[in-house]
């Protein structure tokens, strides 16, 4: 197929209509004015400068910064946010069906125990034990004669004078009548129980919280509870302790954390520190699985009532001193999936992970408990700068490293 060659700028159009310029360009008309050896010269200077080796920078091996573990007594505390309640917390439901009557209390007013906080619509019931009492007293009634006709019977039917039947009739309705008085004395006592249940009072010392329904409301007890009564002095104070805490306070005897018995200081949301101290009373069985926390309870004296259930506080206990406990700078502490564990370099400046256990925090410095004994000492190089090219090194055995002492920087 022959091609047309258009002329310099000449449009055409491709398959989509659409205009399209071809310019084109002779080479002899841009070269012709260039001499021969002028345009070997150029091409000869572009093979060259395309040959020059690219000059390498050397690559100098970091230097890292490592320091010595210091060995110092730790004041160790344990500080947790918990939250209040009551030692006791009483729902008031009523026992029986009826319409309320009274509500004897202001809404979120202090009770004493035994003090009258509801009453309820009691004429039903009144009437119920007035009922129980003639029925009781009808067959008391009934089995007093049928007792004496017995008595009578007896010795006559012994001597023929009445038919034997009759008094065995007679002994057996006596019999019948005393099951009678038994049942009406057990409706009696069941109508008088159910009238004491419209009134109801405090079951001890405490806060009655908002009432949660209305005079003349028909309450029963599948309605809930009428109001909260919390018993508030002391207070309670729930809070919980992680695994990890529980394991660094417990100390080398198992003993020295958090324990029934151990004063903690309460700080209020606001950061006012409150004057009195909580006494642990309470520590669960077991950690919670799902949390990995452990539930603590402590009362707090609460004479003015001041606290109320639900304020948040920071509890701090005050715990043995650790004496000459390992500590290095806290930025060389690294975790992984919640383990923790330091660098240090051999003699040879070789790094190797070295897993502890992460302590108490002071200042600047971290206490660690090396979980291999002797894996960690005083004469240790701990990497504190350079730790991310110690880390890849530390899995080369051949590696070595540069380092110098933190006091050389």
């Amino acid at each position: 197929m022959t091609r047309t060659a258009l002329p310099p700028g000449k449009p055409s159009f491709n398959k989509g209509g659409r205009r399209r310029v071809i310019h084109s360009m002779d080479l002899t008309r841009l070269t012709g004015s260039i001499s021969g050896s002028a345009v070997l010269l150029f091409l000869f200077s572009l093979l060259f400068s395309g040959c020059k080796k690219t000059e390498q920078v050397p690559h100098e091996t970091p230097t890292l910064i490592y320091e010595q573990p210091v060995a110092m007594d730790i004041p160790v505390t344990g500080s947790w946010v918990g939250h209040l309640d009551g030692v006791d917390n009483a729902s008031i439901v009523p026992q029986i069906t009826g319409y309320l009557q009274t509500q004897n209390y202001a809404n979120g007013a202090i009770v004493k125990k035994g003090e009258v906080l509801f009453r309820i619509d009691d004429s039903t019931f009144k009437d119920q034990v007035s009922r129980a009492k003639a029925t009781l007293e009808q067959a008391q009634a009934q089995l007093q004669q049928l007792n004496y006709d017995a008595e009578i019977y007896k010795p006559l039917a012994a001597e023929n004078a009445i038919s034997k039947q009759k008094y065995e009739d007679t002994r057996l309705s006596a019999i019948a009548a005393e099951a009678q008085v038994q049942q009406a004395t057990a409706a009696l006592a069941l109508a008088e129980k159910n009238l004491s249940y419209t009134v109801l009072y405090a079951p001890f010392d405490g806060i009655a919280g908002i009432s949660k329904t209305n005079i003349g409301d028909l309450v029963s007890p599948e309605s809930g509870p009428l109001a909260v009564v919390s018993s508030v002095n002391p207070i309670r104070v729930n809070f919980a302790v992680t695994q990890q805490e529980w394991i660094q306070q417990a100390g080398k005897n198992g003993n020295e954390g958090v324990q029934t018995g151990s004063k903690l200081d309460i700080t209020l949301k606001d950061g006012t520190k409150y004057p009195e101290q909580a006494t642990v009373v309470a520590i669960d069985r077991a950690f919670n699985p799902q949390t990995g926390t452990i539930r603590v309870q402590a009362n707090l004296p609460n004479a003015d009532y001041l606290l109320r259930p639900g304020m948040f506080i920071m509890a701090t206990a005050r715990l043995p001193t650790v004496k000459n406990a390992l500590t290095v700078p806290a930025k060389a502490l690294l975790s992984t999936q919640g383990r923790f564990f330091v660098i240090a370099l051999d003699e040879n400046n070789h790094p190797s992970i070295i897993p502890v256990q992460a302590g108490t925090q002071l200042g600047d410095r971290q206490q660690v408990i090396p979980l291999k004994p002797g894996s960690l000492t005083p004469q240790s190089k701990v990497v504190v700068d350079g730790l991310l090219q110690a880390e890849m090194a530390s899995r080369n055995p051949d590696a070595r490293l540069k380092a110098v002492p933190a006091s050389n920087q």
